[in-house]
Formats: structure tokens, sequence, C-alpha cells
């Protein structure tokens, strides 16, 4: 596995990745995440080619729906990290951890090459320490008791968690705490909501719940499941974050394993 970890990320990256220019309205990169999925787009001049910076899902739902004809460039904010095409997946996985940030962009100069994501190393990772992941079970590496939310909640009071934790997505679980389903920054852009906690992009503002915007069909696991069990989903489906609940019957959230989890422990156990 020492090969993998000294693998350049430049050979991984997904060059179907979506890009989006400095001029594009906001309602455009909007549309581009709807029908892609993407959790970030790279942000290019129209002109030069010279990448600018990336705009993720976040920064495009906190723009009020009177705004949407603005461009990319009126909220586009310098990126924080950028590495070049000789970086390893090794020297990568460790940038993404010590700075909390899960898609990088790859330059050479100011040209735009790619951006490796999370989702791209653990892919790699998970496909060379199947048999690693399949001894190990999720319960000694989930978060335990991670936050959720309920049906009944008004979208505002989970866009304020996403913005308070910094977090993409939170299970949904009903007044028995029963897991219900999911909700995430892309199925509140999918239904429309920009500025969650004043209005959605009608402009009427609203009281509309957790259940009206979230996923109901969502994927889960045991304390018991093993990681590779678990990896299947985040791996195949792309989804970031799969809940652990206790049985079938209850299925009370007992905790939760993410991307990064996965890559983790990996590392740990010295698989890279």
């Amino acid at each position: 596995m020492y090969e993998i970890g000294n693998t350049k990320v430049i050979s991984i990256i997904d060059r179907t990745r979506p890009i989006a220019y400095n001029d594009d309205s906001i309602a455009t990169l909007r549309k581009i995440i709807r029908n892609t999925g993407a959790r970030a787009l790279p942000i290019l001049d129209r002109n030069s080619g010279n990448f600018l910076g990336v705009i993720n899902r976040s920064d495009v739902l906190i723009v009020s729906s009177t705004k949407t004809n603005a461009t990319s460039s009126s909220i586009l904010k310098e990126h924080l990290l950028e590495i070049n095409s000789n970086y390893t997946i090794f020297e990568t996985l460790n940038l993404m951890f010590k700075y909390d940030l899960w898609e990088i962009p790859i330059l050479e100069g100011k040209k735009y090459i790619g951006l490796v994501s999370i989702s791209d190393i653990v892919k790699l990772l998970f496909n060379k320490a199947k048999d690693y992941l399949k001894n190990i079970n999720a319960e000694n590496y989930m978060t335990k008791e991670p936050i959720t939310v309920n049906l009944e909640d008004p979208i505002s009071k989970i866009w304020k968690k996403m913005m308070e934790y910094k977090y993409a997505g939170f299970p949904v679980v009903n007044d028995k705490e029963k897991l219900t389903g999911i909700i995430t920054q892309l199925d509140l852009i999918k239904k429309g909501y920009t500025r969650i906690h004043l209005e959605s992009e009608s402009g009427v503002k609203n009281q509309t719940k957790v259940k009206d915007a979230m996923t109901y069909t969502v994927i889960y696991g045991y304390p018991w499941s093993t990681l590779y069990e678990i990896s299947i989903p985040i791996v195949k489906k792309d989804y970031g974050r799969i809940p652990i609940v206790s049985s079938e019957n209850d299925k009370k959230v007992v905790g939760i394993i993410d991307r990064e989890d996965i890559a983790k422990v990996i590392i740990k156990g010295d698989q890279i």
C-alpha cells in the first residue's frame, strides 16, 4: 500500500468534474450543482482561463434570491489551499485532515489542472483495502451520538446548524427518535432554497419543515456492520455519510461514519 500512498493525485482526479466561470450567474452555479451533485465548483476567468477560486454548496445557499443574477465573482473568496501535480495521495490527505478541506484545486502556476476530492481518494483506498475493511466493525470508528434533526424542525433551524457545525447534512428522526431520512445541502439546493433563514427562491418567507425538503430513502448501517459494507454506498453512490442505527426495529441513530473516517482508518491501519 506504500505505493498507493505515493501515487500522484493528478492520476486519480475525475476529469469530468464541472467547472464554472467568473461571469456565470449564481443561478447558473445552482443549476450546475443541482444537475451534477457537485460539492464544489472551480471558478475560472473566462478570458484567460486562469484559476480564480472555488465556490461550494454553502456559498450558493447563502445568496439571496434577489441576487441570483449576480455573478460568481461577487461571492468568490480566495481559496485556502492549492497544490500542484507533484503532490501524492498521502501528502494531499494530510493537508485535507489538517485544514478540514475536502476538495483541493491542482494548479500549475495559474492554470487549472483539476480538483482532487476526498471522494476520489477514498474510492482508490477502498479498492485497495477491501479485505482490511471487512475485518473492522463500525462501532469502534463511528462518531457516537451524532447531531440529528426532527421531521418537524423548520429549515431555518437546520441551516443554522449547518453553518454552526460546518456539516453538509444530518440524519432526520421522528418524535420517537427513529431514523426517517437525511437532509443535506444538496437537498436544499434542489428544492430551490436560498438564504434559508429568510426565504425561498420564490421570495416567499415561510416555515418550511425538514419533512418538505429531506430525502426519505436513506442507507444506514449497524454498529456491527463492517467498514467494507459501510464504504460501498460512500464509494458507489458518492454519499458523504452513513448513519449507524442501534437495530432494525427501533432505528435509533447511535453513530455516523463519513468519508474522512474511512480514509483515516485505512491510514492508521498502515494500509497506505
